[in-house]
């Protein structure tokens, strides 16, 4: 049975949905929000991912607003990211973080990353 594609956001709404400089909280976060019934609904495919991985980072702005949740994918290069509204405790949405393309990262072509 294929997912809903949940709220993902477009590049305009996800910059806006963060202040410089982030800050890798990753070691201290503190789940306000349970995310997993929301990305466990989202069709991978639709978002041309083949699986996901589990949580590598944990970024909040700069304003302390929002955290961003780094979730590891099937795919080189590319992140599976919920944005989580700290003040109203709930995912805002998602957006698919290619590397190569936001920063210039390239590790050679596209390819999948095997699952251990």
């Amino acid at each position: 049975m294929a997912g809903t594609t949940g709220r993902n956001l477009s590049d305009a709404e996800f910059k806006s949905l963060f202040a410089p400089p982030m800050q890798n909280v990753t070691e201290h976060a503190q789940p306000l929000v349970d995310i997993w019934p929301y990305v466990d609904a989202l069709d991978l495919e639709a978002l041309g991912l083949p699986h996901l991985n589990d949580v590598h980072y944990v970024y909040r702005d700069a304003l302390n607003r929002y955290d961003q949740i780094l979730i590891g994918t099937g795919r080189f290069n590319a992140l599976l990211v919920i944005v989580v509204d700290r003040a109203n405790p709930c995912v805002v949405g998602h957006r698919v973080l290619d590397l190569n393309v936001e920063y210039g990262v390239s590790g050679g072509h596209l390819r999948v990353v095997d699952q251990d």
